[in-house]
């Protein structure tokens, strides 16, 4: 049979235009053969029997039976729905009763959604039955034609035409109660009725005591006969743990925390164990909770217990529990503001819980505040290491001070030999980073300072690291102010280019100038060619590699403000590969995770080597677009970053569907036009505010390849 969702009842399956449901099984018994024939579904269902008995002048009645047949299901227990006593305390997860001793109490036992017959609750298999339609017609008016009568149609046995009552297709629940046992219960069974998912249990004082336990067990029943027990324990407690004075160690040097403190706490309830101690820090004079941390207590083992009988106990459950808890504190929790001048005095207060989450609670007394290290003391980074030297640069690392307080920045304070000074600000969760600017051969020594706070109210750290040097041998090459100068008339250099390549195509006058032109470019790729092999060349910072990774400091840096840039893997698909780098490779991407359309992207991703250098350069330039760079429309955008993915994190930017500026203007050299000339001018505007853009945030482009480095 088949549920309809319209009246929701079971009913034969109706004939359609487009379908005509065949029977599973047809046969014919004659009178002088009077064998009932037997038939085995394939399958779990609710299965409609009509026995149609005609006599030798075609006269016909109908008789319907209905049966389940179901001999592979059975009932199971849904997890998220559990077996528990709901009158025990939600706190101790309904695991244990505050009762006291020696008086009558209640157990609310609930099992609400706890017990299913599956196949039988997706099939409908208890729903009513819908009175038998017929489903042939000779088309003439004739009474009962092809209908069962109602005195023929089902209404005797255990499946009827009626609803069986259930709850999530079970037909009956029992319920046992005693002291716990692994076995269950052959008798005392009583049956819930009417039948619901709770009973109440009434026990008299005679079974209350502390550290007693009650067991109760749910059978449950389908229609078939199958079975399913479930049981739960419940125990007993109403007495607080005891807690003694606790030992307290200010400052020690092997704890968890960069800035510890140590204290054991000394508690136990014999009933139900301890299970949890919480930490609360007070000023002493306002009561204020500066902080509050919970520490879970673990049980022990019987056998681990047994070792140390002086230290450990053991409760009915079956739980063993140390007497004393030794905990590290970290001396940050006591939350100083780096703007308060006057001491505090704190207060510990500690409280105790049992499993039955009964407290109790004692106060210590911790002293001034500002006798716990960390606490307003500001420290520089230490470590500080030489990662490179040049004659006009020096590239240091170091290590970050631990510290209580948030991080504002740090300084690099220059010393010039006259005693001048220069001051460099650095990120504040920098490690390293370039000294630039300095004279050849020149001795100079600088103070590292770590600052504390915000902009507004911030403290200094008292005692500075140092560290000596000395720069190298000058060397030949263009000086700082050349790679601007450079830079500058490079641009120029290209808008004159293009004024005079219009100006000459249209006076006729190109293809002589392009042979003088020709043959002028071939002597400065000469003499560039030359220079490329001499030190001078390899130290000019306009078009050396030498300096390329200036700004890999960013690769040890935590960025905390780029979670909205972040782009999970899935919303990214690769289509092609655009080109190789030296250690990425751009590809053609489609990303899906903005909410639109899909939008073509560049994805610069890691090649497969994976190489640690590689990863950080990775990590670097995206902490630089992400803390440096920003925003233009003039400058290939940012989109966001991808970490998840297994060759390390990756950025993906705007794509330029037209290319490189160099091949764009060797495409269209043939072809001057008026809009062209429009759109050059154009182009050179935008290259201008670009460069005016990242020269504001003071980013240089030290590339030889300028025009590669220009896309449309």
């Amino acid at each position: 049979m088949e549920f309809s969702l319209d009246y929701l009842v079971l009913r034969e399956p109706d004939i359609l235009s487009d379908y005509n449901p065949v029977p599973e099984f047809i046969t014919e018994v004659l009178a002088s053969n009077n064998t009932f024939p037997e038939y085995e579904p394939k399958e779990p269902g609710v299965y409609s029997t009509i026995l149609e008995v005609a006599d030798k002048a075609n006269n016909s009645r109908y008789v319907r039976r209905i049966a389940i047949f179901d001999k592979t299901s059975e009932i199971s227990i849904m997890s998220s729905h559990r077996l528990f006593i709901s009158s025990a305390s939600n706190q101790s997860n309904y695991n244990w009763q505050t009762t006291p001793e020696n008086v009558q109490t209640t157990l609310n036992v609930q099992w609400e959604n706890h017990f299913i017959n599956e196949v039988h609750e997706h099939g409908h298999f208890l729903a009513s039955v819908q009175d038998y339609t017929a489903r042939l017609s000779d088309n003439v008016k004739r009474v009962d034609y092809k209908e069962i009568e109602p005195q023929f149609d089902d209404n005797e046995g255990n499946r009827t035409k009626k609803e069986i009552p259930n709850i999530n297709s079970i037909v009956r629940f029992e319920l046992s109660h005693r002291t716990p046992s692994t076995v269950i219960p052959t008798s005392g069974w009583e049956d819930i009725v009417p039948m619901k998912e709770n009973k109440s249990i009434v026990l008299n004082g005679g079974n209350i005591r502390d550290g007693y336990s009650y067991q109760v067990w749910v059978r449950a029943h389908d229609v078939m006969g199958n079975t399913k027990i479930d049981s739960t324990v419940v125990y007993f407690d109403h007495s607080q743990p005891i807690i003694y004075s606790p030992k307290f160690k200010k400052n020690v040097d092997d704890g968890k925390f960069p800035f510890s403190s140590r204290i054991t706490v000394t508690a136990k309830d014999e009933h139900s164990g301890i299970s949890k101690v919480s930490f609360k820090f007070m000023v002493n004079s306002t009561g204020e909770v500066k902080n509050q941390k919970d520490f879970r207590i673990e049980s022990q083992t019987q056998s681990h217990c047994n070792q140390l009988p002086k230290e450990c106990y053991c409760i009915s459950k079956g739980e063993c529990f140390m007497i004393d808890s030794v905990l590290d504190i970290d001396n940050c929790w006591l939350k100083v503001p780096i703007d308060r001048v006057k001491d505090e005095v704190h207060i510990l207060q500690i409280s105790v819980y049992n499993l039955a989450m009964l407290s109790s609670m004692i106060t210590y007394n911790l002293g001034e505040v500002n006798s716990f290290k960390g606490i307003k003391e500001y420290y520089s980074p230490s470590n500080i290491t030489i990662l490179k030297t040049s004659d006009t640069s020096l590239g240091i690392s170091w290590i970050q001070a631990p510290t209580c307080y948030e991080r504002a920045g740090i300084l690099i304070r220059l010393f010039r030999p006259d005693n001048s000074t220069r001051d460099f600000k650095v990120h504040k969760d920098a490690t390293t980073f370039d000294l630039t600017g300095l004279s050849p051969t020149t001795q100079y020594w600088f103070q590292l300072f770590t600052k504390y706070g915000n902009d507004t109210k911030f403290e200094m750290s008292g005692s500075p690291a140092i560290l000596k040097f000395q720069t190298a041998e000058a060397s030949v090459g263009f000086p700082p102010g050349g790679v601007a100068g450079l830079s500058a008339g490079f641009i120029l250099l290209l808008v004159g280019v293009v004024v005079v390549l219009l100006f000459l195509g249209r006076t006729g006058r190109l293809q002589p100038a392009k042979a003088r032109m020709t043959q002028g470019i071939r002597t400065i790729r000469n003499t560039i060619r030359v220079r490329s092999h001499t030190n001078g060349g390899y130290n000019n910072r306009a078009y050396s590699t030498k300096f390329d990774d200036d700004i890999y400091f960013y690769g040890q840096m935590e960025s905390t403000g780029a979670t909205n840039l972040k782009i999970s893997r899935k919303d990214i698909s690769l289509e092609s590969e655009l080109a190789q780098g030296r250690f990425a490779t751009i590809y053609l991407a489609k990303y899906y995770g903005n909410h639109r359309d899909a939008q073509t992207v560049a994805a610069k991703v890691l090649k497969d080597d994976q190489k640690e250098e590689n990863v950080m350069k990775m990590k670097a330039k995206i902490n630089f677009y992400i803390e440096k760079v920003g925003h233009h429309k003039n400058v290939v955008d940012f989109i966001g970053y991808v970490e998840d993915d297994v060759r390390g994190s990756f950025m993906v930017l705007e794509y330029c569907e037209s290319g490189v500026l160099k091949e764009f203007l060797i495409s269209k050299k043939s072809d001057v036009t008026v809009d062209l000339e429009e759109r050059l001018f154009r182009m050179v505007f935008g290259v201008c505010l670009g460069m005016d853009y990242l020269s504001s945030k003071k980013v240089q482009n030290r590339k030889r390849s300028f025009c590669y480095h220009i896309y449309i």
